[in-house]
């Protein structure tokens, strides 16, 4: 009698966890469709860098293969180079607990490198420790193209005035925290007005794009920044151990622009086009505006103008 008087709630129950059970398949539906569907890269590695769960759009990457790619070590999947940028990231998310954004770089089956921005994030277990972590990852290329683009100088292809502004506060605090002397150096090309009206502007253009060629060719370390900052005036900001070895870099560029021998006929003594630099220097330790460091080095550049152009003052 009493197991009778229970069959009522029984089926009550079992249709309560039917309900549940299409609204927990329902969701699962979504979360698949999301997977499945959704323009990112979405995965889970466990904290030996084994790749526990990964989505459709996986198969963008070159080397995917679907069958082959859930249980493997990114070491295995990526060149060391990728593969190294990967992990890291995940292990400061795992280590440091928290969220981690930050820019990595893979290749398309079209063997083109892609940018994407990736956020990595923790997941715990029962216990709440950590077990694991997620990655999100959304193609940025075309938008960085398209950023790069404005701040790219056409003419010479160095990067603009508004870049150097941008990157001055981060080279700064670089600078500081390795210990080494940040470097702005100002140049110009000397009488270049005076060219321009005797040899036209094409040949103008082609003096700078030669100016352009001489500063990579002398700052091609990582971390070396050139600048177009306007008409024929360029900027460089570079770290070093010291003052020598910066004005040694300097004397390169002009080194550099000196092998070119582009003929000056209004720029005496040796009727070539030079180039007069200014650089100010700013120490590890030290507190100085961009502004400040600016006009430092605009007064070093009036210097070596007026001391006969063609060279390096501080």
């Amino acid at each position: 009698m009493d197991e009778a008087a229970n069959v009522p709630a029984l089926l009550e129950e079992i249709a309560r966890l039917r309900r549940e059970l299409a609204v927990l398949h329902g969701h699962n539906r979504v979360f698949n469709s999301l997977l499945d569907n959704a323009p990112l890269l979405i995965s889970t590695k466990d904290l030996e860098g084994r790749i526990t769960m990964a989505n459709r759009h996986f198969d963008v990457l070159d080397g995917y293969d679907a069958a082959n790619f859930v249980g493997r070590s990114v070491f295995e999947l990526f060149p060391p180079e990728i593969a190294e940028q990967l992990w890291r990231n995940d292990r400061r998310a795992a280590l440091e607990q928290r969220a981690v954004l930050e820019e990595e770089a893979v290749h398309h089956r079209d063997k083109t490198l892609h940018t994407y921005m990736t956020v990595k994030f923790p997941l715990y277990d029962e216990h709440g420790q950590v077990n694991a972590t997620c990655a999100v990852s959304t193609d940025i290329t075309q938008a960085r193209a398209a950023e790069d683009s404005s701040v790219t100088d056409e003419l010479t292809g160095l990067k603009n005035r508004r870049y150097f502004n941008m990157r001055f506060n981060e080279e700064q605090k670089r600078a500081r925290r390795d210990g080494r002397l940040l470097t702005l150096l100002l140049l110009d090309v000397d009488r270049f007005k005076q060219y321009n009206d005797h040899y036209g502007h094409p040949a103008g253009d082609a003096v700078l794009q030669a100016v352009a060629h001489s500063m990579r060719a002398a700052l091609h370390r990582a971390g070396d920044l050139c600048f177009r900052i306007g008409g024929d005036e360029f900027a460089c900001l570079y770290t070093s151990s010291g003052t020598e070895e910066s004005l040694a870099l300097a004397a390169e560029i002009r080194t550099a622009m000196a092998a070119h021998a582009i003929p000056h006929r209004d720029n005496p003594p040796g009727l070539l086009v030079t180039l007069s630099m200014g650089a100010a220097f700013l120490a590890a330790g030290a507190e100085l505006g961009l502004d400040q460091l600016y006009l430092l080095a605009d007064q070093a550049l009036y210097r070596a103008k007026h001391l006969g152009r063609d060279r390096i003052a501080t």
